[in-house]
């Protein structure tokens, strides 16, 4: 595929067959990952693969997505935390361009994969994987063959509604509204219950709160 081709006909998979990826394939996607701009060119990017399903359950028991024990391999970026620019919060920046030459790549060679961010509170991830106090964990790449691609959704706005030169002149801009100031305090107040009351509330969530796309 040429760029433009990879970059919209992408699709975010939920759906997998079972086949497994082979571990060249998962190291050229992450090959592609490291040539991603880096803040002050640091590169100080981890990558842990997650290919055992106990792995992936205890992840998803923690309060991860469903999706990750469905999906034949993940990846979970990290990027270290000791970032001087935490105005812009440079260290997700950067991770996040890490993420989507992943989605590309993979996109590019056949395989579909979603980029999920539903994942365990950070200190519960760290001290299931054994990661260091100074990474944090910023996204999870769940792989697979897809079984099935979805059809593109158009873009909601036209380019000349997100383009504006030199001051935001845009007479139509998202407002803050009661519906997501809600979700973002019932995320909190999730993230923070025991293991065992996510897992009796997972149907409620996976259904009202994860945005299916």
């Amino acid at each position: 595929m040429d760029l433009d081709q990879t970059i919209k006909t992408r699709r975010t998979i939920r759906q997998f067959s079972e086949k497994k990826i082979d571990s060249s394939d998962i190291e050229s996607i992450i090959d592609a990952a490291r040539w991603a701009p880096s803040a002050c060119n640091f590169q100080q990017w981890k990558f842990i693969v997650i290919d055992d399903d106990e792995v992936k359950k205890l992840i998803v028991d923690a309060g991860g997505s469903k999706l990750i024990a469905k999906a034949a391999v993940g990846i979970l970026v990290l990027y270290t935390n000791f970032t001087s620019n935490q105005e812009y919060r440079d260290n997700i920046q950067t991770a996040a361009a890490a993420t989507q030459n992943m989605l590309l790549k993979a996109w590019s060679l056949g395989f579909g994969a979603c980029w999920l961010g539903h994942l365990p509170p950070k200190q519960q991830l760290r001290n299931q994987l054994s990661i260091p106090n100074q990474y944090d964990p910023i996204a999870y790449v769940a792989l697979g063959y897809p079984e099935s691609v979805p059809a593109a959704h158009p873009r909601r706005e036209k380019l000349d509604e997100i383009i504006a030169y030199n001051a935001f002149s845009f007479s139509k801009f998202e407002q803050a509204t009661t519906k997501r100031i809600g979700n973002r305090w019932l995320r909190k107040v999730y993230d923070g219950l025991p293991i065992f009351v996510k897992k009796w509330l997972r149907p409620i969530t996976e259904k009202y709160f994860v945005k299916r796309f």
